[in-house]
C-alpha cells in the first residue's frame, strides 16, 4: 500500500533538510517511504526530494521509494573529487559530498533532526555549512496525524498483537497447574517460553515483536519489565505485545492482563477498576479535548475508588505512568497523554489507551488499545477479549 506523504512548506531560510541514516530514522522513512539497511543521503532541494545512493540499491529506490531524483553515490563522489581537486583514487568523505551537494543545488542551510550524526553535523559545521538541528518531531509535525494508508498499516500491526493474545489465552487454557506453577506441554510455563510463543505468532502475521513483556506477580510492578521465571496460578499477568510490520514498519500496540486459576477479590477489584478506567478514557478522547485533562481525570478516578498512587519512591505505586502515547512509525510518538500535557486532541491522531494500577503483594493490571481519532471521537483499530480470569 503506497503512503505518500508531501514536504511541509518553508520560507527560503528554513533550511533544506539533509539526513545520512537507514530505516531505522523514522524520520527519514516517513520523507523517503524506502526501507534502507545502510545509511544513505538523503536532502530537499526546493521542493525535490533527493537521495543519493550506491549502485546496488539504485534500482529499488528508484521503484521503491518517493524521491523526486535518486542520485548514483558513485557519480557523486566523482564530482565531489574533482570540485576538491582531491588526488587520484581517493574518494572524498561524507562532509565533502555534502558540500558539494549544497553548491550543486544552491543550498545554504541545512535543517537535521535528532538523530543526525553528532560526528558529521561538527564536520559540517566546522567547514563553514550551516546545519541547524531541530528536536526530535520538529522535522515532521504532521506525522502526528496519520493518513488512512497509515491507519489501515497500525490496524494491520495490532492485527499481529492479537494473533499474540490469542495464542496466550490458548497456552493458560492449556496450562496445568503443579506444586502452584503451570506446566505447558510437560515444562513449567516461564515468561520466557511465553515470550517466545507470542513472537512466532507475531511472526505468522508478518510483524517482529521484540522485548514483549510477560510479566507475573509483583514483576509487573517494575512496569517494563520484560518478566522472567515460572508463572504461578493465581497471580496476575501482564502481557503488553508491540510488533513492527516488516513491510513497512509500522507498530501495533496492545496490552491485556491474565491469571490462571481463581483470582481474589482484591485482584478482581483491581481488574474491574482498570477496566472501568479504560471506558472512560476511551469515552473522553474526542477532537478539541485536552489530553492532560483526560489523564487527570482517570487519576480522579482511581482516586475516588481508592487507589492511592505513588510516583516519587524508589518503588512506585497505583497509576504512575502516562495514561498513553502516539504510535506510527515510532512506538512511542507525540502525542504524550500525561498529567501536563496541553496538546489538544485532532482527527487524525492514533493514540494508546493504556490505563494501569500496580501494587506489590497484589500484583498489577494494565488493559491497552489504539484509538483513532474521528470526528466527534474515536475508533478502536485495535480488538482482542479481555477476557483475563482462565480456570
Amino acid at each position: 500500500m503506497s503512503i505518500t506523504n508531501h514536504i511541509p512548506s518553508r520560507e527560503p531560510n528554513d533550511g533544506a533538510l539533509l539526513f545520512h541514516a537507514d530505516a531505522t530514522d523514522p524520520d527519514l522513512l516517513y520523507f523517503s517511504r524506502f526501507n534502507a539497511v545502510d545509511p544513505y543521503l538523503a536532502f530537499t532541494a526546493g521542493r525535490k526530494k533527493v537521495g543519493v545512493i550506491p549502485a546496488p540499491e539504485y534500482g529499488r529506490m528508484v521503484k521503491e521509494s518517493i524521491f523526486d531524483e535518486v542520485l548514483l553515490q558513485h557519480e557523486i563522489e566523482q564530482e565531489a573529487a574533482r570540485c576538491f581537486q582531491l588526488a587520484e583514487g581517493r574518494k572524498p568523505d561524507m562532509c565533502q559530498l555534502v558540500r558539494h551537494l549544497a553548491k550543486r543545488y544552491g543550498i545554504r542551510e541545512f535543517r537535521v533532526g535528532g538523530r543526525f550524526p553528532a560526528g558529521l553535523f561538527a564536520e559540517l559545521q566546522q567547514s563553514g555549512i550551516r546545519i541547524t538541528a531541530n528536536k526530535n518531531g520538529g522535522l515532521f509535525p504532521q506525522r502526528v496525524c496519520k493518513t488512512a494508508a497509515e491507519v489501515e498499516s497500525l490496524r494491520k500491526g495490532n492485527r499481529a498483537c492479537a494473533a499474540g493474545f490469542r495464542v496466550v489465552a490458548k497456552t493458560l487454557e492449556q496450562s496445568k497447574v503443579r506444586n502452584g506453577k503451570l506446566v505447558y506441554q510437560g515444562q513449567v510455563l516461564t515468561s520466557e517460553r511465553l515470550r517466545e510463543i507470542i513472537h512466532h505468532a507475531c511472526l505468522d502475521e508478518g510483524a517482529v515483536a521484540l522485548h514483549t513483556i510477560a510479566s507475573a506477580g509483583d514483576q509487573v510492578c517494575d512496569n517494563h519489565c520484560v518478566g522472567h521465571g515460572p508463572i504461578h496460578a493465581g497471580e496476575l499477568i501482564v502481557v503488553d505485545i508491540f510488533p513492527q510490520r516488516i513491510a513497512d514498519r509500522y507498530w501495533g500496540d496492545m496490552t491485556r492482563t491474565y491469571l490462571k486459576g481463581r483470582a481474589s477479590d482484591a485482584q478482581r477489584r483491581l481488574v474491574r477498576t482498570v477496566r472501568r478506567a479504560h471506558q472512560l478514557a476511551r469515552a473522553m478522547i474526542k477532537p478539541g479535548v485536552c489530553g492532560g485533562k483526560v489523564h487527570q481525570a482517570i487519576e480522579a478516578f482511581f482516586a475516588k475508588e481508592g487507589y492511592e498512587t505513588d510516583r516519587k519512591s524508589a518503588e512506585p505505586k497505583g497509576f504512575f505512568h502516562a495514561l498513553g502515547h502516539g504510535v506510527g512509525l515510532e512506538i512511542h510518538e507525540d502525542p504524550f497523554i500525561r498529567g501536563d500535557a496541553t496538546f489538544r486532541f485532532r482527527k487524525g491522531m492514533v493514540v494508546t489507551v493504556e490505563p494501569g494500577l500496580y501494587y506489590r503483594g497484589l500484583g498489577g493490571a494494565r488493559i491497552e488499545d489504539v484509538v483513532h481519532l474521528v470526528p466527534g471521537g474515536n475508533e478502536m483499530i485495535s480488538a482482542a477479549p479481555y477476557k483475563w480470569e482462565i480456570s
